[in-house]
């Protein structure tokens, strides 16, 4: 009696399984398609770097270095200069939310994880990190009701109390400022 009574729920299960199977393989295939027509049409791959520096408005770089044309009230369009000296605009997305937001960000050496395109110096941020006293600091923001960790400032997601910066240092061997 058994058996038959859950007969049914047996071949619902395996058949959502297939069915999932399938739908990876799909998806599976497609990335590999769009990665030959990229190949065929000669686009390149984006570039992982990991970049040291501190934020800047573009616009305010630019007028210092070579006197662009900039009116007292022009919106800030945030960007990254490296030590070396070159700039990178930031990609706006949900994990580079806090370099536009949190102004205490601007004041700090930053080191950014992030992606460039090909052809551009366009900086998609992954992760963020501090220095200071030669220490390397994990950037991130936290809720201490909820203990949930996100990437951004605002409100905590389940308990709507203000998340706040954490400056968590890593365990490696210090680096120089």
């Amino acid at each position: 009696m058994f058996y038959r009574h859950n007969h049914g729920v047996f071949w619902l299960g395996g058949l959502v399984l297939i069915f999932m199977a399938i739908a990876a393989a799909n998806m599976e295939g497609q990335n590999t398609i769009a990665t030959e027509s990229q190949r065929a049409e000669g686009i390149e791959a984006a570039k992982e770097i990991r970049i040291r520096g501190h934020l800047v408005c573009l616009a305010e770089a630019m007028h210092d270095l070579y006197r662009a044309d900039l009116p007292a009230d022009h919106e800030h369009l945030y960007g990254f200069k490296t030590a070396d000296g070159t700039f990178y605009t930031l990609l706006r997305t949900d994990l580079s939310e806090a370099l536009f937001v949190d102004e205490r960000l601007h004041q700090k050496t930053l080191i950014i994880t992030g992606r460039t395109f090909p052809k551009t110096h366009l900086l998609e941020a992954i992760r963020l990190q501090s220095v200071h006293d030669g220490v390397v600091y994990n950037l991130y923001y936290y809720c201490d009701t909820c203990a949930i960790r996100v990437a951004a400032p605002g409100d905590c997601v389940c308990c709507q109390a203000p998340v706040e910066l954490v400056e968590k240092p890593i365990k490696l061997a210090p680096l120089s400022d």
